[in-house]
């Protein structure tokens, strides 16, 4: 991970929740005084071999010396992801380490942090806590900063899960403009197909999900003819595929449309979908 010192921007004072506290961590850091850079350096080395409750020492000192010090902000924040991650306590452990981590990163954005990987990791946060409000501000804020298509892709999504479908609705009728040839091109379908239907526009969202199943395919012919094609990039292609066909497969029993149905059901079958 390539860090970098930001200028500090005037704002209250960090109060760290959750800092070590007990003799024993205390002694972990040299009585000698060190300076910040030396805290965060010998803090961020000990995050880099996954030893993180050493880690978190230093790095909660370094912010303790200067609470405008945005490197060991950044990687309190990623720490305490990967945490949750890794954590096997249960969900609500999980979250609490969830939101230990976007109160740091919301404390990194403060002081001018604004790259893709901090905003990416706001999104996935706020998705993983079910805040879909703060998922759409930052998917956003990402989409602006880096208007790339997955940054689009993301967007399309949180106006969704948001509920704000009109406004989804036209956004991802520019991304599917924008980026025809984009492999998230499942994607922007998907969702604009899930958002006329949320409208009640059952004939359009129909319309659109047999449109997007013709992308995806389009796309997977193309992965198929590489020398080596990408599995990341497959496997999201038939998962929005399969999103596709299983909301065609609703619309065709509501409506009793038998042909349509018995081909989806076989589309399905061949993707190895069962449910």
């Amino acid at each position: 991970m390539k860090l970098r010192q930001v200028p500090g921007l005037t704002i209250l004072t960090l109060a760290i929740a959750g800092c070590p506290s007990t003799s024993n961590e205390t002694t972990m850091v040299s009585s000698a005084p060190l300076t910040k850079e030396a805290l965060y350096g010998k803090g961020h080395l000990l995050y880099g071999q996954l030893q993180f409750d050493s880690a978190k020492v230093y790095l909660f000192q370094a912010v303790r010396r200067d609470s405008l010090f945005a490197d060991p902000i950044f990687d309190l924040a990623a720490l305490h992801y990967d945490l949750a991650m890794q954590n096997t306590k249960g969900a609500s452990e999980s979250a609490r380490l969830l939101r230990v981590s976007r109160d740091f990163y919301h404390r990194a954005e403060e002081l001018g942090w604004e790259d893709s990987e901090l905003l990416e990791r706001l999104c996935d946060i706020s998705v993983r806590l079910e805040d879909n409000a703060s998922f759409l501000r930052y998917a956003k804020k990402n989409a602006k900063k880096y208007p790339h298509d997955r940054q689009y892709s993301n967007l399309g999504l949180a106006y969704v899960e948001a509920g704000e479908y009109q406004e989804g609705i036209q956004f991802l009728k520019t991304a599917i403009e924008k980026f025809p040839n984009s492999t998230y091109i499942g994607s922007y379908y998907r969702q604009l197909g899930r958002a006329y239907f949320k409208v009640d526009r059952h004939q359009t969202a129909e319309r659109i999900f047999y449109e997007g199943l013709q992308a995806v395919n389009s796309r997977l012919a193309e992965q198929e003819k590489l020398a080596s094609p990408s599995s990341v990039v497959q496997e999201r292609l038939r998962d929005d595929k399969i999103g596709m066909l299983v909301t065609l497969k609703g619309l065709h029993q509501l409506y009793k449309d038998g042909e349509k149905l018995a081909n989806v059901e076989k589309q399905l079958k061949e993707l190895g979908y069962s449910k």
